[in-house]
This record gives C-alpha cells, sequence and structure tokens, in this order.
C-alpha cells in the first residue's frame, strides 16, 4: 500500500511539474510573440549601437549584423572587426562574439525564450516589480547548459497584460538577489520587430540604451 501511495505522489508531482513547465512555455511563446518572432524570418541583417552609461561615462559599441550570412562587424573608437559566426577559432575573436551576444541579448532577448535550448522556465503570478512595485506575471529563465559564455545566469521577467515586459532582474550565476534590475522602456517598431531601445536602473544613474537601429 505504501508503494502505491508513493508511486501515485510521484506521478502527481511529475504531471504538477510538467503542467507548470507547459504554462511557463505559453507564456514565453506570448512573450516572443508580442515582440515579433513571426517576423524575424524576413530581417536579412540589423545593425544597433549598444551603449552603457554610468554616471556621466558612456561607453559605445556599433554593431552591424547580416544575418543571412551569420557575419557581424564591431565597431569602436579604437577598432573595427569582421567575422564569421560559425568559423569562430581565435581567442580574439571569442571574446569579440562574447560582446556581440552580450548586447543582442538585450536587444531582442525576448525571442531567446524561444531560441535557447538548456535554460529553465518557471512561472510566478502576482509577484512584486523589483522597480516600479507593481504586482506583475513574473517569468524567471535559467541557463542551466555550461557551454555557454555565462551558464547558470537566471533572468526574472515582469509582465503587463499583454505579454510585454516592464522590467527585469539579472541574477548572475543564479544568485538569489539580483545582480541588476532595469526598465524595458521606449519601444521602437521596425518591420514588424517591436525592439526596447532603453534600460534603466531605480536611481537612473545606470543605464544601457540603443541608438542607430535599423532592421533590413
Amino acid at each position: 500500500m505504501k508503494k502505491i501511495f508513493l508511486f501515485l505522489t510521484i506521478l502527481f508531482l511529475s504531471i504538477a511539474t510538467i503542467n507548470a513547465q507547459n504554462a511557463a512555455m505559453d507564456i514565453a511563446k506570448k512573450v516572443a510573440s508580442a515582440y515579433g518572432i513571426d517576423n524575424y524570418k524576413n530581417a536579412k541583417a540589423i545593425t544597433f549601437t549598444f551603449n552603457v552609461k554610468r554616471d556621466t561615462s558612456i561607453t559605445s559599441r556599433s554593431w552591424n549584423w547580416n544575418i543571412a550570412d551569420n557575419i557581424v562587424t564591431m565597431t569602436t573608437p579604437k577598432e573595427s572587426v569582421t567575422y564569421k559566426r560559425d568559423t569562430i577559432q581565435s581567442t580574439a575573436i571569442k571574446s569579440v562574439d562574447q560582446k556581440f551576444i552580450n548586447d543582442q541579448y538585450w536587444l531582442i532577448f525576448p525571442f531567446h525564450l524561444i531560441w535557447d535550448s538548456g535554460s529553465t522556465l518557471t512561472l510566478k503570478e502576482a509577484q512584486i516589480s523589483p522597480i516600479s512595485k507593481k504586482e506583475q506575471t513574473m517569468l524567471t529563465v535559467q541557463y542551466n547548459n555550461k557551454d555557454g559564455y555565462t551558464p547558470g545566469d537566471a533572468y526574472d521577467l515582469y509582465l503587463d497584460n499583454k505579454y510585454m515586459i516592464t522590467e527585469w532582474s539579472y541574477r548572475k550565476g543564479g544568485a538569489e538577489k539580483p545582480s541588476l534590475s532595469t526598465t524595458w522602456q521606449d519601444m521602437a517598431k521596425m518591420k514588424g520587430l517591436n525592439i526596447v531601445t532603453n534600460h534603466q536602473t531605480a536611481d537612473g544613474k545606470f543605464s544601457i540604451y540603443f541608438t542607430g537601429v535599423t532592421v533590413k
């Protein structure tokens, strides 16, 4: 009898876990759709400048991303580097690609909810957002794979009733407390893609923002 009870308990827990995962994936798909993932297939190239503002100091790097040929060019005041993403060999190019991954994740993160493997999605209702202190749905993405540039990192996305991200928190290595929390604001619509161009901390002393964004 005890074995049957244990089996049923495990079965019910497994079903509950699967249902929770399916619910989280369903929300993730709605978020990606809200930002125009269905139109991404029409994009041939994206250009953008990634800017980081700390108090009065601003650093920038510009990208030309040939999506069709998987060729990326990074331009900074000090250098210009062009490489093909599927033939990366040198340590120097890997360092550039790491910057590219970081910057384009900020640009089109909602699409990575669907694209990325090796991650776990969880959903929690009625969570208090870190900046506006509003009660919102929270979708968490935890990266589990060890092969990426930032294994173990987690992102808490706070969503409105249209499945748009209003704020998010980044938790390095899956730490309990966020390393950074910012807004998601100033959305630009380009070729069917909804791209958020401004992310700020609560005190406004730190921000990540995009300029020169084009989609072809």
